[in-house]
């Protein structure tokens, strides 16, 4: 991605009344070379696909937006980049969950991308195999509802996780922008099919995390049966945009590509599937959540052509149960904190215990173990 820029010379004329005839003045020439240029950034040019609500309209927030147009070299220490957005690992001291060891050293910039690498660590084992290396920034800039945060990224072919998401600074709510578990091998084509869109509630004090399981969380784009494939494209890359504008403490929308494709409110969701909106909602027995083959059950109250947010709320009406936080982790003010940007890529628990973890030829394979993003960029809702 390239910047755009716009070299603004102004010439201001000025009508000045004397004796019933005007005359023009001219801005002088210094005036004229000293104008800043006017810097317009690619996915300025892609409009919003989210509705800033009645009255507003989108502002963009620099401070927590990046066009990765520029270089960072490898380090091996902790380090700020990007003029100071983001710095070169996790937003705590913790190195990464699973087999994962995330490292400085595992984050680029290339003059037009953020890089994230991955590699064999050798020397090292975690829940019973070789440690995998990873790169992992953070956001420097918080972020907070209402607000809209889209990269544009290229999955890494890989069975690792490649991530854009949101984390509070004490670890207890999370929203999964991207998770996608790119690469086929080993043991991984069935996931390697989708796109999760998720979140977490967490409880630190003792361990508990809710997190959606419904089926209609895993979105498939057709065509693809490996988004680590479809991204790599036989070494012509291939980006996708991918969204969530969190709109209150128990509102969110998920947006691929500029199109809704889900939406979680109060106590009931909605999904595109397969060209249609279904209008769902979660139950309980016995203070857990219904399951359904391995799934969170979801009751469907109507199916629809096209999204509608009043069906939506119809649908919450005919639930008692949260879709954000079910089990009340925090005690009912839903999504409500401050989050960090983070990006990465990570060798997951879940996987590792059912033996989806890379190969060392994979590790080692530059074709397959690179996660790329063009930009992301963060809105923010603003009086018209």
């Amino acid at each position: 991605m390239k910047f755009n820029v716009l070299m603004v010379s102004i010439g201001v004329s000025m009508l000045i009344a004397c004796n019933g005839k005007s005359k023009q003045k001219d801005t002088p020439s210094s005036e004229k070379e000293n104008t800043p240029p006017v810097e317009v950034l690619e996915f300025e040019k892609i409009k919003v696909p989210a509705n800033a609500g009645e009255s507003m309209k989108w502002e963009l927030q620099k401070e927590a937006s990046d066009d990765f147009n520029y270089t960072h070299k490898p380090v091996n220490q902790k380090t700020d980049f990007g003029n100071g957005k983001w710095y070169n690992f996790y937003h705590n001291a913790w190195n990464g969950p699973g087999s994962t060891y995330w490292q400085y050293d595992h984050v680029e910039v290339d003059g037009s991308h953020l890089i994230i690498k991955s590699s064999r660590n050798p020397s090292t084992e975690k829940m019973g195999v070789p440690g995998v290396n990873a790169g992992c920034i953070t956001g420097n800039k918080k972020v907070k509802y209402p607000v809209f945060v889209e990269a544009s990224v290229s999955v890494a072919n890989i069975a690792l996780a490649s991530d854009v998401w949101l984390l509070s600074p004490d670890d207890t709510q999370e929203i999964d922008i991207i998770e996608c578990y790119g690469g086929k091998e080993p043991n991984n084509s069935y996931f390697s099919q989708f796109i999760h869109l998720s979140h977490h509630s967490f409880i630190r004090e003792p361990f508990t995390d809710y997190q959606p399981r419904d089926i209609k969380s895993w979105w498939k784009k057709d065509g693809v049966t490996s988004w680590g494939e479809y991204s790599w494209n036989n070494g012509n890359r291939k980006y996708t945009r991918i969204a969530v504008n969190w709109i209150s403490p128990n509102h969110f929308e998920y947006y691929i590509d500029g199109e809704l494709v889900r939406v979680l409110y109060n106590k009931a969701m909605a999904n595109k599937i397969n060209g249609k909106w279904d209008y769902d909602y979660p139950s309980m027995t016995d203070g857990k959540l219904d399951m359904d083959g391995g799934y969170q059950k979801l009751n469907n109250l109507k199916s629809n052509d096209t999204y509608s947010f009043e069906m939506l709320k119809e649908a919450s009406l005919q639930s008692k149960v949260d879709v954000i936080d079910p089990y009340n982790f925090q005690k009912g003010t839903g999504f409500n904190k401050e989050m960090d940007i983070i990006i990465n890529m990570e060798s997951q628990n879940w996987h590792v215990l059912d033996k989806r973890t890379p190969s060392d030829e994979d590790l080692a394979d530059p074709n397959k173990n690179t996660m790329k993003v063009d930009w992301i960029r963060v809105y923010k809702p603003i009086k018209k």
